[in-house]
């Protein structure tokens, strides 16, 4: 349907009219989204007449509110931060729902609203259908579609006050996932906003869909240069092809449910996703691809650093207001200690690292090859003084030693054949006034250790083939899956620049020894389904007993597995994981005699475990339950035998 032209409040008054005391409606007037929700709140016995109460959830809820929709509340800040620009002169308030119409984050201009708005625009707040009665982000929930309200176009006559708009947000799995709504007090029909809310929606889908682990994005247009971006098809590849997801163009465009499991590139397209993906990877443009129907479209590789040219947030193409703009935040909630590691000692060593940093001393972050050294890192910026400044990471162990000078550093005009005109910023100059991380600098080449040491002694950096210096100023986050001590008695690792590093050590420990594993795995649950799917006992009781040697990676990884496998609608049950994960390989050295022996070890490991999972990870009390000494268990712990 298209979209209606606002009528007067009159005319909408004298329709509302006409539906409640003769059951007319007027789809010229009211868009019949309107008339449906209308009908819905009176065949579940609600009066027009009704007292509204805004109730909000407790602190408790709102925490776990925030945590099961974190993922779309991160994708939505830079988009609805834009969105508030463009309509900072407007007076209208911002806020994002989750899918059942919980308000989850607000901002705008919310001192410019009436009380009885302020009241209603408040996170946790329930504004659904069946708690408020009509609304734009109710309707918008339920007809899938953006949908304007205006003042009488309420159900409930109490929210007369309000004039709102609202778009659907769809995850790149066909999910609805909540809406982006804008509201205020004004009786004036604004006809442009219910498109730049619109508009702020699919940006977050995009964002969304940028996030995805995909081998390949694609985007499809049917001209060789769209001049329509907005429209694009777009569709996220795995390793072989299989698609991982879509938008909701193409769902519609296709029409089949391109999430099914199982579903090809060469199910869709004529021609082999090998070599569609070559073709693609060196082309300068879109290439032309032909679908199974017939229909030759052109495709190209979506850039997967940003946005990416046409994938512009509402901002980029609508004119910003005078006034001040709010920015949207998230509900101010205490972070969850055992869902984001696994492990809250983790969070604690974090905020200790952050006191750390603030007082100008670096962070070394230590743990085996995949146990979230990085994350840490970055969460350890993001929670700083600098988190509005560049977080610059460069890992010394993936980049080849002849370059890793001039990345660091780097060079002027002329310091080696093919050195760019101008010459270029290293590292460490991009990092300036934000963080500078070091990963796995355990592997740095010692005469460019020599050259760090220098540069963190004076804070002053000159680039290769240079003589000038330039002051630089930054915090210093590394990181090493190395045992940096041996290293340093093996000279592999200057003493100096060791413990110029380690002014405060973070250890990771491996996954197999956090005492909250069950938890994260929730949380990563939660994530991935909004909190619409859930494991089987049996399920948490396989990922606590498998040993994870690929720690934080291989663990989301078999759960992303099961989720994409499981059945719609069923519990995530043992079977759904990967092989690996069913039909662990015992690390090596293990005995593999089914003796008495081995059986009693096993049992003591299961019951150390458990003791630890009961006692929250806290070892004294674990040790006490299980009738042994600390230094017992803390031994069998950092033995790697529980």
């Amino acid at each position: 349907m298209g979209l209606l032209a606002p009528a007067s409040m009159e005319r909408i008054v004298a329709a509302r009219r006409a539906y409640f005391d003769d059951g007319r409606e007027d789809g010229s007037l009211i868009d019949p989204a309107i008339y449906r929700s209308w009908s819905r709140c009176i065949a579940a016995a609600r009066s027009e007449s009704e007292a509204i109460a805004f109730e909000q959830v407790g602190r408790s809820r709102l925490s776990e509110l925030v945590q099961r929709n974190r993922m779309l509340l991160e994708a939505g800040t830079g988009p609805v931060a834009d969105l508030e620009k463009a309509i900072a002169g407007a007076g209208y308030a911002v806020l994002l729902t989750d899918s059942r119409g919980y308000a989850i984050s607000v901002g705008g201009a919310l001192e410019q609203q009436h009380p009885e708005i302020r009241q209603a625009i408040r996170p946790g707040v329930d504004l659904s259908e069946g708690a408020i009665g009509t609304s734009a982000m109710a309707c918008a929930l339920k007809e899938r579609r953006p949908v304007r309200v205006f003042g009488p176009e309420h159900f409930f006559s109490a929210n007369k006050l309000f004039h709102c708009a609202a778009a659907p947000i769809v995850d790149p799995r066909g999910g609805l996932i909540g809406t982006v709504d804008i509201t205020r007090g004004s009786s004036h029909a604004d006809f442009g906003a219910l498109s730049l809310v619109t508009r702020c929606a699919h940006a977050i889908e995009y964002e969304l869909f940028r996030r995805i682990p995909a081998r390949a994005i694609v985007t499809l247009a049917w001209q060789p240069h769209s001049t329509e971006p907005s429209a694009d098809l777009i569709l996220a590849f795995g390793d072989d092809g299989e698609i991982l997801a879509t938008n909701e163009a193409t769902r519609r465009f296709m029409g089949v449910d391109t999430y099914q499991i199982g579903l090809q590139y060469e199910d869709l397209f004529e021609g082999r996703f090998g070599t569609t993906l070559t073709l693609l990877q060196g082309a300068r443009g879109a290439i032309p691809v032909q679908l199974r129907s017939g229909i030759c479209m052109y495709a190209s590789l979506w850039a997967r650093e940003g946005q990416g040219a046409g994938l512009a947030a509402p901002a980029a193409v609508a004119v910003a207001g005078a006034g001040r703009a709010v920015r949207l935040k998230p509900a101010s909630v205490p972070d969850t200690t055992t869902s984001d590691f696994g492990d809250g000692r983790i969070n604690e060593e974090l905020e200790i690292g952050l006191k750390a940093l603030h007082s100008g001393l670096p962070v070394l972050v230590l743990g085996e090859t995949g146990t979230g050294k990085d994350v840490v890192a970055r969460a350890l910026h993001e929670r700083s003084t600098r988190r509005d400044a560049a977080f610059v990471a460069i890992n010394c162990a993936a980049i080849p030693e002849s370059l890793i000078e001039s990345e660091l550093f780097g060079y002027e005009e002329g310091a080696f054949t093919g050195a760019r005109r101008g010459g270029a910023a290293g590292r460490i100059e991009q990092a300036g006034g934000g963080t500078l991380f070091l990963d796995e600098i355990g592997d740095m080449p010692l005469h460019l250790q020599a050259r760090l040491l220098r540069v963190l002694e004076s804070k002053e950096v000159s680039r290769l083939g240079g003589s000038a210096t330039q002051r630089v100023d930054f915090q210093l986050v590394c990181a090493t899956h190395q045992d940096i001590e041996q290293a340093v008695r093996e000279g592999r690792f200057r003493r100096d620049l060791y413990y110029r590093i380690n002014a405060f050590v973070l250890t990771l420990s491996p996954l197999r020894l956090r005492p909250h594993l069950k938890a994260l795995a929730c949380s990563i649950l939660a994530g991935l389904s909004d909190g619409a799917r859930s494991f089987s006992p049996e399920a948490l009781e396989r990922l606590a007993a498998y040993p994870w040697p690929g720690n934080v990676r291989e663990f989301r990884n078999a759960i992303i597995y099961a989720h994409a496998i499981a059945p719609a609608g069923e519990r995530i049950g043992a079977g759904h994981f990967p092989r690996s994960v069913l039909v662990p390989v015992l690390p090596e050295g293990t005995a593999t005699g089914g003796g008495q022996a081995g059986v009693l070890a096993s049992l003591e490991r299961e019951a150390m475990r458990r003791a630890l999972d009961e006692c929250a990870g806290n070892v004294r009390l674990a040790a006490k339950r299980l009738g042994i000494s600390r230094a017992t268990l803390y031994r069998r712990i950092h033995s790697g035998e529980v």
